[in-house]
């Protein structure tokens, strides 16, 4: 990679230590965040928070060029909704690698109400939509790494394959895309994107990298020198991870959720090596024109192994934590055969570095440290949206925040937020 990387989606949960971590890895590079930091509203807006406090980003840049020495990460405020603010970006910083995980991210919050499928559906859309086309326009030889989700695929009863599948019907044989069947209105928002990247492939022959990624875990990677390069860690049942809420609610409860029969099997891997497979992936592109799907996972568990795993290393804090099984407010199968084929990571060199063990000691750690903010939000961390509940238009104690249904600008041209949405209201969120 020679020219500038933009990372869409730079305040997020992966977003901020990839940020990080390829500010460091390319000391000669601009590195660009964009984000319009709404996440920080949305998990706000369910009465919860981030459990480890996390600066603004102003704060959070300062303090990485305090700890490197460095000064190659720019910060844009920018609501990629918006087609002009992508466009500008584009045509001022013209990257040769483009990072896209500016989305809504949250399987139970798109299933909330109308409302909150709605935005969820038409901001993921929207925001691929606007890359794609910004690409094609000012950089139509760059790289896209786009943040896809295992979810996508479903659980669909034989090995998910990694790209296309060959079908085989009357004596004719076709390859054809991996059917898709996800489970929420957000896993379908992903599915769009995927086809709709797909398409911009076939017509202007983008080069793109369409990660399907497991559930991720974890509170940190190596470049988090302090605390005040932390990143996001959501526990409520709305935002947070599965490994992440478990140790969460065995400290707090001295119990485990178990959904259902606790048997969905899921891929996962840490948030160290989640950075590290896509670093791997920017430094190793597909051919030029060419469309790559990549599964990235490292290991598979049901959801009751996962359970036992943290409640033997509860005991290790002095946590003695039971099993409380619940309703399943997911509409899932409970008991089923998952296989992924995952072959072109470890292909480019990628071994885990983190086990889960030693990563679940670094959750329980710092969820111990902050224990005090799980205080008045325990009621969050029990299932609040039940999957069938779509006769409901707006949820009154669960409305979106007024930012997010208007498209904000940007500070492209000047280095000012939209009136409307003064600096000072994202300063203060946590």
């Amino acid at each position: 990679m020679k020219d500038n990387i933009a990372i869409f989606g730079a305040d997020g949960y992966i977003g901020w230590p990839l940020a990080i971590h390829l500010g460091r890895r390319y000391p000669d590079k601009k590195i660009i965040l964009v984000d319009n930091l709404v996440t920080r509203k949305l998990v706000r807006s369910v009465g919860s928070r981030s459990l480890i406090p996390i600066r603004s980003m102003e704060e959070r840049i300062a303090s990485y060029e305090r700890a490197t020495g460095q000064s190659n990460l720019e910060f844009v405020f920018a609501d990629l909704r918006d087609p002009d603010n992508v466009d500008r970006i584009f045509s001022k910083y013209l990257p040769e690698s483009i990072v896209h995980l500016a989305q809504q991210r949250s399987a139970p919050f798109s299933m909330i109400d109308q409302e909150h499928a709605m935005y969820t559906q038409q901001n993921n859309i929207t925001t691929n939509l606007n890359i794609l086309f910004s690409m094609v326009r000012h950089t139509p030889s760059s790289h896209l790494l786009k943040m896809g989700s295992m979810g996508e695929y479903g659980t669909p009863g034989v090995e998910i394959t990694e790209g296309e599948v060959e079908l085989i019907r009357r004596g004719r044989t076709a390859k054809v895309t991996f059917p898709y069947s996800g489970l929420s209105w957000y896993h379908l928002s992903k599915i769009f994107d995927t086809y709709n990247v797909k398409l911009a492939n076939k017509l202007f022959e983008l080069t793109a990298t369409d990660i399907m990624q497991g559930v991720v875990y974890g509170v940190r990677v190596d470049e988090m020198v302090d605390d005040d390069l932390a990143t996001r860690f959501d526990f409520d049942s709305n935002w947070g991870t599965l490994i992440n809420k478990y140790v969460v609610q065995s400290v707090a409860f001295n119990k485990l959720l178990i959904y259902g029969k606790g048997k969905q099997k899921r891929g996962f891997l840490s948030l160290c090596d989640s950075i590290n497979c896509l670093t791997l992936l920017l430094e190793n592109p597909p051919s030029r024109g060419e469309y790559r799907i990549v599964n990235q996972l490292d290991e598979i568990y049901d959801t009751l192994q996962l359970a036992k795993k943290v409640q033997s290393i509860g005991k290790e804090f002095g946590i003695e934590a039971d099993l409380e099984w619940v309703k399943n407010p997911r509409v899932e199968k409970e008991e089923h055969y998952y296989e992924v084929e995952h072959k072109i990571l470890p292909s480019l060199g990628f071994k885990r570095e983190k086990e889960l063990d030693s990563v679940l000691i670094e959750i329980f750690d710092a969820v111990i440290r902050n224990k005090d903010r799980i205080d008045g939000s325990k009621s969050l961390i029990y299932p609040m949206v039940d999957w069938k509940s779509g006769k409901t238009n707006r949820r009154p104690n669960f409305r979106l925040p007024k930012e997010v249904l208007s498209i904000q600008g940007s500070d492209i041209d000047k280095n000012l937020l939209s009136e409307e949405v003064p600096i000072e209201i994202f300063k203060n969120l946590q």
